[in-house]
Order: structure tokens, then sequence, then C-alpha cells
């Protein structure tokens, strides 16, 4: 066994028959992104309940570092969903270990359905997330819980929770920005060629999936080819030639749909796109062309109104470098090459 360095934090994942996979290592992956950024952050474990090979609600079978015993000392803890977990039942002996650890551990965290074992092991009236599917099963059974169905993930004491599946790696994100800083999670969230770290009280649904739910029909064919095309023209005008509607007709179909004009719907879903590209270090210039402004001048002012923040204050706040200062420092090197 390796020692565990001065500034190394032991995260142990828990293995139980029927655990989600993506549950597991999802976040076993965003941790060691971070190791290969900044080497020996992190000592990534997996401890089954009992035995040593484990298997997966998808039918694979895992084999676990260890079982779990009572000198173990985790600096993390991290329960998983999965259907074992809404139905296994924990003897005596494993709820007390379990227990134990949860109380040594700095963090002890639920995934998914994991929030059912987790509730087990604390006490009190703590704000807990889950998946929304299980929510209403949770708080019958856990009644004196804060049951989030809604947030992506929450943190409450030491307790820390997310919804299901991929939100499990938005909150290892979190968790890596809480140890290592938002320049290491953000290049993690690179390295595994995902969004940056959604923030923990965004929907479950992500809002284009919420959109898509409302319409249907023509209107949903022309949502997908507006969520498509951000560049394009989505002019009332454009969209009723696409759609064979007047601007009547399609203004009352917006609104009934998602409460806004087509205009207003328009520049939302462009400035959201819009942020997603200012976390992938692009500058503004070509961020305002790929979302369908006239002018880098037009599209900061749209992106303060909405978020109340400047494009450059918005990536500082997140540890990047604002799209102008990239554009500077591009110039900058440009003018340094003698070729």
């Amino acid at each position: 066994m390796k020692p565990v360095g001065p500034r190394e934090r032991t995260v142990a994942l828990i293995l139980f028959e029927g655990f989600q996979a993506l549950d597991v290592f999802g976040p076993l992956d965003a941790f060691d992104a971070a190791n290969a950024l900044v080497p020996g952050s992190y000592r990534l474990q997996s401890w089954s309940l009992e035995g040593e090979v484990v298997r997966a609600e998808n039918g694979a079978r895992v084999l676990a570092d260890r079982c779990m015993h009572a000198n173990l000392r985790p600096d993390t803890l991290i329960i998983p969903g999965g259907c074992g977990a809404r139905s296994l039942q924990l003897s005596g002996l494993q709820r007390k270990l379990l227990a134990t650890l949860a109380r040594r551990s700095r963090r002890l965290v639920s995934v998914c359905t994991g929030a059912f074992l987790a509730a087990e092991l604390t006490q009190g009236s703590h704000r807990i997330a889950t998946h929304w599917k299980y929510a209403d099963e949770l708080r019958t059974r856990f009644p004196s819980l804060q049951v989030d169905a809604d947030a992506l993930y929450v943190h409450d004491g030491n307790l820390w929770s997310s919804a299901g599946v991929t939100a499990a790696i938005d909150l290892a994100l979190k968790l890596i920005a809480e140890d290592l800083g938002e320049t290491v999670s953000i290049a993690c969230a690179r390295q595994l060629v995902v969004h940056y770290r959604r923030p923990g009280d965004q929907a479950q649904f992500s809002e284009p999936l919420q959109w898509q739910q409302r319409s249907a029909g023509k209107m949903g064919d022309l949502l997908a080819w507006m969520l498509a095309n951000p560049q394009a023209d989505h002019s009332v005008a454009a969209l009723c030639e696409r759609t064979g509607t007047s601007p009547r007709h399609l203004t009352r179909r917006f609104m009934q749909a998602f409460g806004e004009p087509p205009a207003r719907f328009a520049e939302r879903m462009r400035l959201d796109h819009a942020r997603s590209l200012l976390m992938q270090g692009l500058r503004v210039e070509a961020i305002s062309r790929a979302v369908g402004f006239r002018s880098a001048d037009a599209f900061r002012r749209a992106f303060e109104r909405r978020f109340s923040v400047s494009p450059s204050t918005y990536c500082r706040r997140f540890g990047l470098a604002g799209p102008d200062q990239v554009s500077q420092t591009q110039a900058h090197r440009t003018s340094k090459d003698p070729s």
C-alpha cells in the first residue's frame, strides 16, 4: 500500500449489490482528472459492504479495493445510488460501521438514491437531493428530511448530495473546486469534455429539455432547429416563414409554451449557449458570431442585461482569463513572433 501524503485525501466509494455504475465511475474519473493535474491530491478507493466482487445494476462486476472495516478513515465517503440503494437492508453491524465511517469523514456524499442509505446514517432535519423520480418515496420513508426534488446538488453541514447520474459529476467538480480551486475544477471539466460544473440550484431537467417537453409538432421541429442553429436568423418573420404561420399565431404559441414572445426566447437561448462558449475560452467576437449577434458590442450589452455582469467579469468569477484578456494575450504573442 502506498503511503498517504500530507495533502492527499482519501475518497472512498461504497460498493453494494445493485449500485449504479455511473454514480461511481463518473465522480471517480473527475477526481482522477484532478490527480493528473495536481498529483497526489486524492487517494481513490472502492470499499464493499461485503465480498471482493460486487455486481452493478447494469450487470458489470467490479473488484473492490477492500471490504469495509472499523480502522478505515475516509476524507470523503461517497454512497452511490442504484436499485440496491433503495432495497438494501443493512445489518446492524453494517449500519454501525457505515455510521462510524460517516462521522469520521470530512464529507459524506450521496449520489441519486444513495440518499436512502445516507438518510440512515444522519440525524436531524437535513436538506438532501435525490433523483426526482424517487423524491416522494424518500420523503415517505424519512419524513424528517428536507428532500429537494429539483436541485442538481445541495450542501448541508458535512452532507453533500446530488441528483441522479450525471449530476454526480457536477458535484464532484464542486468538491474539487472546494479542495483545489476553480481553475483545477475547470481544467478537469475540459479533460472530461463536459460543460463546466452546473450550479447546484439548477433544475435537474436541463432548460433545453424542458423547452422540448413543452413543444410538439411544428413547434417542436422549430425549437430543435433553433437550438441547433443559434447563429441563424431568429426574427419573427424568419420563424413564421419557416413554420408557415402568422406572426400573431406564432407569438401566441410561444407564449403558451414558453411564457415569452419569440424574440425574447431566442435571445435567452442564444445567451445561454454563449455562456457555455465563454467557459471554453472563446473570444467575444467569435462567440457573438456563433450565437447570431450583429456585433461584439451588441452581445456584451445583451449578456450584461441578462446576467448582470460583463462576459469578462463572468469568466473571472470562475478563474478564467476574460475573453478580452485572451485576445490581448494572443495579440501580444503575435507581436513578439519574429515570423
